[in-house]
């Protein structure tokens, strides 16, 4: 966790993501691990999976689900020795499939900055389709964001 939340394109995208030593993401990584059971719902709080190579078990990333408003986001991140073989776009997509069904969600949100053009990429593969660009404070300053909606199998565009 350490090492993919202090790769340089974390530490430019989701500056929110980057841990200051051990003791601030062992407490992060507790906290999360916490809201499995309490409240486990992303509609309530944050729901966050590993991303693992199915054949050597090596953590890849993570896809995680938090509420917004009320909708419910994705996040994700791959780490950077990992990207461009799909497995960021996989677990997205696999990831939403089931949350939604697990938590009868009929649609997810995620934002990225609109300059991300590896994130729209992959949101675009995993399934997402662009609702808007935006003005909005996001990790920590006023940019231009991307939203992106992806909507459960047979579920009406709202």
């Amino acid at each position: 966790m350490m090492e993919l939340n202090g790769e340089p394109s974390t530490r430019r995208w989701l500056p929110s993501h980057v841990y200051a030593d051990m003791s601030e993401a062992t407490s992060r990584m507790r906290y999360l691990i916490s809201c499995y059971s309490s409240p486990g719902d992303p509609r309530l709080g944050p729901y966050v999976l590993g991303v693992e190579h199915l054949a050597n078990g090596a953590l890849l990333g993570h896809v995680g689900f938090s509420p917004f408003d009320s909708d419910v986001e994705v996040s994700y991140a791959i780490a950077e020795g990992s990207r461009g073989r799909g497995y960021g776009s996989e677990a997205l997509l696999n990831a939403c499939q089931w949350a939604a069904e697990d938590f009868n969600l009929p649609s997810l949100l995620a934002i990225t900055e609109a300059e991300n053009a590896p994130s729209r990429r992959t949101l675009e593969r995993a399934e997402f389709v662009h609702a808007e660009d935006t003005l909005m404070q996001f990790q920590g300053n006023q940019q231009t964001v991307s939203r992106y909606l992806w909507r459960r199998a047979n579920e009406p565009a709202r």
